[in-house]
């Protein structure tokens, strides 16, 4: 358990060796007493053989030289603490470490991410800030934006691995991806997973009064089916990527639903009382707009359990 300059390692997919545990997990910890739930989900998810943790807490800048020491003192101090009582919990082939640095947040967690080869970044909500706050403040955003990686915000206590998982997909090549990083997040025995889908309702906004009810009951059932063959095969070649044999298959509840995906999203989380939401994002622009945007903003702060938000492989393995 050291705290030292980071050892460069070797880029790779986040996405690559699916089926394994976690490498190297990236832990920003801002040392407040929601900093105790991060750290207890990062006890209970899969990791595998000799994998790497690093805890990292990022001092404000404008620090005094004297106020900036005795931070710093005192966070390593408590990451050391953090540290050591994580390694009670986690198997001895699991190495832990800590950093300490001073700058702007997002840049120095991104970073490190890049640094120590993560595969998935966990964090917590800030300082005990709303979800709405970790995600729209500047670091959160930056951080989604610009490590490309997945992304587990942690809001539940953790008590247990995660039960109740649901995933809402669109119908791209994000949904691929998001359902591979959830079969690593969530190992054997894998519970049900809870799957939507918001289909646009055809003619939804438009009056045609000519236009037989018999038809639009029927385009929207079309959609409906196409949505479901779709989410079928998308859903299938995550298990196939992943190399999970059908016996450690979950059980996928697949609901396709027409209407506004928010509304529709935070309905089922709730509603199945999830305690962990995984969605996808759309490419190099999408963390920024589509999926930071109106309808995923407004789900992210509505749901009141974890999320996992997952970018697509291209934008993972490019970086920006």
């Amino acid at each position: 358990m050291t705290d030292s300059a980071p050892t460069p390692h070797r880029a790779h997919d986040p996405l690559d060796a699916p089926a394994g545990g976690f490498r190297s997990l990236l832990v920003p910890v801002d040392l407040s007493p929601a900093s105790d739930r991060v750290i207890g989900r990062v006890a209970l998810l899969p990791l595998a053989e000799g994998a790497r943790i690093t805890l990292l807490h990022v001092l404000p800048e404008g620090l005094t030289p004297r106020a900036q020491e005795r931070a710093e003192g005192d966070a390593r101090k408590a990451l050391q603490a953090e540290a050591e009582a994580l390694a009670r919990e986690l198997p001895g082939s699991v190495t832990i470490h800590h950093a300490v640095r001073m700058g702007a947040a997002a840049a120095e967690i991104v970073q490190h991410a890049g640094a120590v080869a993560a595969d998935l970044v966990v964090m917590g909500r800030a300082g005990g800030a709303a979800l709405r706050d970790l995600f729209f403040g500047s670091t959160a955003e930056r951080v989604l934006r610009q490590a490309r990686l997945p992304v587990l915000v942690v809001r539940l206590r953790p008590r247990a691995p995660y039960r109740r998982p649901a995933l809402a997909l669109a119908l791209d090549d994000a949904a691929r991806d998001a359902a591979i990083t959830l079969l690593r997040v969530v190992p054997p025995p894998r519970p049900a997973v809870s799957v939507l889908h918001a289909c646009d309702a055809p003619y939804q906004e438009l009056v045609y009064s000519s236009l037989p009810e018999e038809e639009i009951e029927a385009c929207r059932e079309e959609r409906e089916r196409k949505a479901h063959e779709e989410l079928a095969h998308a859903l299938a070649a995550a298990l196939a990527e992943a190399k999970v044999p059908l016996d450690d298959a979950p059980a996928w509840k697949t609901r396709v639903r027409h209407g506004s995906p928010r509304a529709l999203i935070e309905k089922a989380v709730k509603k199945a009382d999830a305690d962990l939401l995984a969605l996808g994002t759309h490419g190099r622009s999408g963390v920024a707009h589509a999926f930071l945007g109106t309808v995923a903003g407004d789900v992210l702060r509505a749901v009141a359990c974890d999320v996992l938000v997952v970018p697509p492989r291209e934008a993972a393995s490019q970086g920006t």
